[in-house]
């Protein structure tokens, strides 16, 4: 969170507490109201299955009767109220019908950011009109279309696109984020591969054109001034758009806590519309007869509501955007009413109205990173001062989010806070005002000055990612903290809780020693752990076996199956609080991209006729690296996959890519050790030969078949295998 444009809106006397009306005095306030409804949609999207409505209407409708007698009970109306509110918007959203297969034409409006993958883009489209060829049913208010366009695509163009609609379980997916969810209360409710497509021209006294025609023009202009790099900078801090940063850049942002500066945030709104209120006041004193009529703090302070909106808008209507400009109109007609800005109401006012839209956006990282960093800002009371000030709210942001972002991704980064300090006011107060009078120039067609602007904007840029690569060499810069460790986000939300309270209280600083708990790496399992990862046609597992992890991989020759792969398994390093593993199993020289860490690795029997092959000690052969109950089979063949057991019996046998002669040569010369094998893993890709050879020489064992992006968990515990089965499909999970 940038906290140095904050302080138009966030000062220590916009923060006070204004005074109740004597109505009002014993009615609950408006944050506990707040928070009443975000424990009932909290407790509503606990739920994996749709509730029925009947439950939370027949808890709010008493609570209405008692809240005449006792004040207390809104509390609880509002809870229901918000839960019923959840399953009816859930309702509405499930009443969407969605045919595969079919071809029509449909107008619309592109509502998200572009993103190039591979050869094509992927958008959101908002139908603005449908045919009578279109699919029938209840039609999604969005849907994802990809594949190319005869032009660049710019959030808000109208086009006329013939379509091809297809299955939503083709929808991507990530390890790292429920995706699935978040789609399904964004209303996503179809998937289209693009086959035509014609640009809509503008409509004349429409806003939403006017934006994007000036998105556009900022887009166009930074990328003829500019390598796409350089000018993916420029449109991350101007307009929000940052899908032209490379993942690389994206990753050195994202390890030392610094993401939040390449997109669009409260600051940045907060900034503008600053800046209005000054332009505002400053124009409105040049003219002594509207002085006289109206102060003009009160004309600066009207203008800064349109700035605010317009430039949210402008940048996306992001969710930090968008709370900022519901908080900036809350300080603004505080103002105009004469009444003291209380900052935690407009914050519980943003949030409120932010949920009520869309109760999906609890589920959003954006919504609790954007509230929580504000929210730490309004407790400490942030207001002008150097940078003394600057450090301590960082500090403070820093640590108070520490919780919620190791919970959420499983680790922290601890040179955040100085990476903070350094870096803001760079971007703060340098990029972003150059980016953003650059787009100004830019929509003026003054292309000289813009140009300018933008190499600053690079130069600036380039300097700063250089900073933060530097940092990020300092040792312990990041910790891999794990995921689900609730035990241990307990006790550092209860050292917050403490250390958060007011000053004088007693031991405060010692709070943080809830923190450790949080930064000692997750323990292995006492017992062997496979876990199946999806890495589309390849096959991965991850093992643990009490503080030893590894992975075997096999036939992740196809490029997705490459990447989906290396996905997965920083998900479930990040989920273990795992850095590196410390043995590598390659069945074949396939592996993940990027190439994960690890300690040791071993490869097929062959591989030294590969350019860069490993030495011969490492060949499908252990020495101390791997468990000691881990064991490799050796073929008397000159090439071989490597095949890996676990156990005495063996009880495990993992087995790589392999052809129908290697299949018949390990029935020939290990049927005794298949025999005895409980579990087989074996990449899906065998054929029906093979999987016949090697089901009649291990009639005993269960034969688990990987890939194809099946993922799954077995544990190993007291002589018998467990497999861990997935819960069943929730209700917002897309069908086949």
């Amino acid at each position: 969170m940038q906290v140095g444009a904050m302080r138009y809106f966030l000062d220590r006397k916009g923060a006070s507490v204004a005074k109740p009306l004597p109505w009002a005095k014993s009615w609950p306030s408006l944050p506990l109201l707040v928070i009443a409804m975000g424990l009932g949609l909290g407790f509503f999207h606990s739920f994996r299955q749709l509730p029925a409505l009947w439950i939370p209407l027949s808890v709010a409708l008493p609570g209405l009767l008692l809240v005449w007698k006792w004040r207390p009970a809104l509390l609880l109306t509002v809870a229901a109220g918000a839960f019923a509110w959840g399953i009816w918007q859930a309702d509405l959203r499930l009443a969407v019908q969605w045919p595969v297969g079919q071809d029509f034409s449909v107008r619309g409006r592109i509502v998200s950011i572009p993103q190039l993958g591979g050869r094509e883009y992927r958008f959101l489209v908002a139908p603005e009109h449908w045919p009578a060829e279109a699919p029938a049913g209840v039609r999604p208010d969005t849907m994802l279309v990809h594949g190319n366009l005869p032009e660049v695509p710019v959030v808000g163009q109208r086009w006329q696109l013939r379509l091809h609609s297809e299955s939503l379980a083709s929808l991507p997916g990530s390890p790292f984020a429920d995706l699935a969810r978040q789609r399904f209360w964004a209303g996503e409710g179809g998937v289209a591969r693009l086959q035509d497509a014609r640009l809509l021209p503008i409509s004349r006294m429409n806003l939403q054109d006017d934006i994007a025609v000036a998105r556009e023009a900022v887009l166009h202009a930074s990328n003829m001034a500019l390598d796409r790099e350089a000018a993916g900078f420029v449109q991350a801090l101007s307009i929000g758009v940052g899908n032209q940063l490379p993942p690389e850049i994206w990753q050195v942002y994202r390890d030392t806590g610094t993401a939040h500066l390449l997109v669009i945030s409260g600051s940045h709104v907060a900034a503008v519309a600053g800046l209005a209120l000054w332009l505002g006041q400053w124009l409105w004193r040049r003219i002594p007869w509207l002085v006289a009529r109206w102060p003009a703090q009160t004309a600066g302070v009207l203008c800064s509501i349109p700035a605010a909106w317009g430039y949210a808008s402008f940048a996306g209507m992001q969710i930090p955007g968008e709370r900022a400009a519901w908080m900036i109109t809350a300080a603004a007609l505080a103002h105009l009413l004469g009444r003291p800005n209380n900052a935690w109401q407009g914050l519980s006012l943003a949030a409120l109205l932010i949920a009520f839209g869309n109760p999906g956006a609890l589920v959003d990282v954006g919504f609790w990173l954007s509230l929580g960093a504000v929210a730490v800002l309004v407790a400490i009371g942030y207001g002008e001062g150097g940078w003394r000030t600057l450090l301590h709210s960082q500090w403070m942001v820093s640590i108070a989010l520490m919780p919620l972002l190791a919970g959420l991704f499983g680790q922290v980064s601890l040179i955040s806070p100085i990476a903070n300090v350094l870096v803001i006011p760079l971007v703060e107060m340098l990029a972003v005002p150059l980016a953003l009078l650059g787009a100004f120039f830019a929509l003026l067609d003054l292309e000289l000055l813009s140009r300018l602007l933008f190499h600053l904007v690079a130069l600036e840029m380039d300097a700063v990612t250089a900073l933060l690569r530097i940092l990020l060499h300092i040792p312990f810069a990041r910790v891999s903290t794990g995921m689900g460790r609730t035990w241990a986000l307990l006790a550092a939300v209860l050292g917050l809780g403490i250390f958060f309270l007011p000053p004088g209280w007693p031991g405060r600083p010692l709070a943080l020693l809830g923190m450790v708990p949080l930064l000692i790496p997750a323990g292995g399992t006492a017992d062997l752990e496979l876990r199946a990862l999806d890495a589309g046609s390849g096959m991965l597992l991850f093992w643990q076996k009490g503080s030893q992890s590894g992975i075997f991989s096999a036939n992740l020759w196809k490029a997705a199956s490459r990447r989906s792969g290396s996905l997965a398994l920083t998900a479930a390093l990040r989920q273990q609080g795992v850095t590196r593993v410390d043995a590598w199993l390659r069945s074949d020289i396939s592996a993940p991209q990027p190439l994960p860490v690890a300690a040791r690795q071993w490869w097929p029997a062959g591989a030294r006729d590969y350019p860069g092959g490993p030495p011969t000690s490492a060949f499908c052969r252990t020495d101390g690296g791997t468990p000691a109950e881990m064991h490799f089979l050796t073929l008397n063949a000159p090439v071989q996959p490597c095949i890996v057991t676990w156990g005495a019996g063996p009880d495990v046998l993992i087995l790589g890519d392999a052809d129908a002669a290697t299949i018949h040569r390990l029935v020939a010369e290990h049927g005794a050790a298949l025999h005895r094998a409980q579990a087989i893993f074996a990449p899906a890709s065998l054929g029906n030969t093979e999987r016949a050879a090697l089901g009649a020489a291990a009639a005993q064992a269960r034969v688990f078949y990987l890939g194809e992006g099946k993922p799954g968990t077995w544990t190993w515990q007291a002589g018998r295998l467990r497999h861990v089965l997935l819960p069943s499909p929730a209700y917002w999970q897309p069908g086949a």
